[in-house]
Formats: C-alpha cells, structure tokens, sequence
C-alpha cells in the first residue's frame, strides 16, 4: 500500500509507464475524428432524407449520439492531449466542437480553469455540484423545484442545457468570462458564424432531399432532437462521474486535497456495451482527472495502473438503470460537515464518507448504507489484462479499421 495517496502521476506511474500513456498518434486521432464525422455526416442526412418518420427518429438520435462522441475528441484535444502539437489540437477542437455549438476559449475556462482546478470543492467547481440542506432552505421555492428536477429521473434532459451552454459555452457573459470577453469574442464569433452556418445547412439539405417536407418538421429532426440527445447525454455523463453514494465533495479548501477531488471525487463506471469505445473510455474517470495529459484512446491502461495503486479506492460501479436509479435517489444534497448524502429533507441516504487526515487529507470511505447497498451493483471482479482485451478490440472499432 501506499503511505502517502496525493493521486498525483508520480504515486501511480513510473516514468516510463508515464511516457507510455500519454503517447499521443496524430494518425491515430485522425482516423478516430475523420470516422466520427463522416458517420455524423451520414447520420444528418438519413435524419432529414425522405424516409419514413420512424427512421428519421433513428437517425436523429444516432446524430445525438455522434455530436457526444466529436465533443469528447474535443475535450480531449482541449487538454492538448489527443494528437501532438498544441496547434494541432487547438483546431482539432474547434472541428469537434462545431456541432455542439461550444466555444473552444470558453470551454477551457469552464472546463480546464474551474473543474479541473479544484474538482469537487464547491465554491470552485460548479458541475454538478450539491446542495447543502441549508442552502436548498434558503433558496427561491422556484430554484428549489428546479434542483429536484435536475437531481431526479429526467434531470439531465435539462441541466447541461440551461445550465451550461449558452450563458457559459457560447456567450462571454458568465461571471468568470465576462472580464475577458474581448478574448473569447473570436471563439463565440466562430461559433455563431460557422455553427450557425452549420445548423443552416441541415435546413437548406432537408429542403433539397425532401423538398414537400415543412422546415419546422426538417429542423425538429435535423437538429433539435439530436441537439437534445447530445445534451441529455452530456449532463448524464458529468453526473455519474461525480456523483455517487461513495464520492465525496467539499466546501472548505483545507479539507480538499488533489486525491481527494480527483482520485475519490470521480468514479470509474463501466458500460454494459462496447459499440462506442469513446464514451466507454470517458467513463474511466480518474485517470483523466490526475492527468489530463493521457489520451482518451490511452485511458484504459492509466485506469488499470491507477487501480492497481489505489484498490477499493477507486469508486467503480457497472451502469444499468437500476444503478442509475439508486444513485440519483441517493444523491439530492450533500452534508458537507458529516460528508454524507442526504434526501431533500436532510435525511442520510448513505453512510458518512470519513476522511481520514493521516493519508494527507484523502478520502476512506465507511461503506454504502443496507438501503443503497442493495440496489447498487457490485463493481465487477475481471482483471486488468482482460479490460485491456476489451480496449484494444474498442480501438479498432473507434479507428474504423
């Protein structure tokens, strides 16, 4: 065991190991951006062509779905980490983040500058971050309605959209933007002018592959639903990578540390499917928290290290719906003094997560409560070469080969 889990690389990786994963290929990140896009192409097509209406549905949320998977070579080539060359990724990131409509300079700060500062300490990190029992009391009856619905079932339809992405990933008018707006005025200029270009687009081919067909019907199709189903699919995502009966948050900085916020505050979730290697990847979050530098397409093997160092640390948990439910019926508001979930009336959910202050502030957790225990999945017992198998065979797939 480790005597000292700060989380940081050099607890969990020797320095080749690190060489190893953040070996970035620019053949490699082409081919996986190049398949992507031409796929979301064709889906943009089959979803405004003259088909019958169900087939459209089909395409419309398969195109929902590719705009997640092109955003997530985004947030990687955000970080500089999916090709060589700071260039390079620059642009590769405004390619990918075309079709969610995101500002590249705006994301950085949301993203790079805010949540992966300080992750998990709300007051720094906003993403899905709890309430405490006496903030939600102090709050408007309105905002209060508003927290159980994002915190319930159909929550994720509507957090990353009202939220996030106009008033934080388009526009340079959120509190900690607006100061340098003139700077992110290019970024926002590109996305009105060449996104909208791009939405535009969908309405002028749907007229010319099914000319009968009204606009509203062309656009609902083209673009709202699947603008829809990428945002459901964002905000599902950043939910479950930080919010877990297991993982903790915090609201004072001494009690922070970098392993308590990036190794304990995210959760390794894997997916009961491989046909999106992208997304599976995403999930391995940890890793990308203590380095943000690994490549998505190198995350399975800095997840296995990285669980080979810290064990049952590691929150990991295989996603079904079942597991989705008890999570999001566990985590309304978060007791930030006995570090605890709680319901909405103040009533725990889930046993205290104690810190212990002899690891340098790191999180060991005192086990889920009977009730969610129960519900939850155990986390699955295939060893490290085996979810290397399974990554490799998600590569080819992602590659197109």
């Amino acid at each position: 065991m480790h005597t000292a889990r700060k989380g940081t690389p050099g607890d969990w990786l020797s320095a080749d190991e690190r060489r190893e994963v953040t070996r970035k290929s620019l053949p490699r990140g082409l081919r996986i951006l190049g398949t992507h896009y031409v796929l979301y192409l064709a889906t943009i097509v089959g979803a405004v062509a003259p088909l019958p209406a169900w087939a459209n549905l089909l395409f419309a949320v398969a195109n929902g779905a590719l705009i997640g998977l092109i955003f997530l070579i985004g947030h990687d080539s955000g970080h500089s980490s999916f090709v060589p060359g700071r260039r390079a990724n620059l642009w590769i990131t405004r390619i990918a983040f075309t079709p969610c409509l995101h500002s590249r300079s705006l994301w950085e700060v949301v993203h790079n500058r805010i949540h992966h500062t300080y992750t998990n300490l709300k007051g720094s990190d906003y993403v899905w971050a709890p309430m405490s029992k006496a903030e939600y009391d102090a709050s408007s009856w309105p905002r209060r309605m508003m927290e159980r619905v994002y915190r319930g079932p159909f929550g994720p339809v509507f957090y990353y959209w009202i939220e996030f992405w106009m008033k934080k990933l388009v526009l340079p008018i959120s509190p900690e933007s607006r100061g340098e707006w003139r700077r992110h005025m290019p970024e926002t200029l590109y996305v009105l002018l060449v996104g909208g270009g791009m939405v535009a687009g969908i309405g002028l081919l749907g007229h010319y592959l099914a000319p009968t067909r009204p606009l509203w019907q062309t656009m609902l199709v083209g673009w709202f639903i699947p603008f829809a189903v990428w945002n459901y699919l964002m905000a599902l995502s950043i939910f479950l990578q930080h919010n877990h009966p297991q993982v903790p948050w915090f609201d004072k900085k001494e009690e922070w540390s970098f392993y308590g916020g990036n190794i304990r505050g995210a959760a390794h979730v894997d997916l009961p499917f491989d046909f999106l290697p992208l997304f599976k990847w995403v999930m391995l979050h940890n890793a990308h928290h203590a380095l943000p530098s690994v490549p998505i397409y190198q995350l399975t093997q800095a997840q296995a290290k990285l669980i080979e160092a810290y064990g049952d640390d590691i929150v990991q948990y295989r996603f079904t719906l079942g597991a989705y439910r008890a999570i999001y019926r566990a985590c309304k508001l978060f007791d930030y003094e006995r570090k605890q979930w709680t319901d909405f009336e103040g009533r725990p959910t889930a046993a205290p997560i104690v810190l212990s202050r002899a690891a340098e502030g790191t999180a060991t957790l005192v086990g889920p409560s009977r009730r969610f225990a129960a519900r939850l999945p155990q986390r699955p017992t295939a060893d490290v070469k085996r979810g290397r198998t399974a990554a490799r065979a998600g590569d080819r797939v992602a590659e197109g080969d």
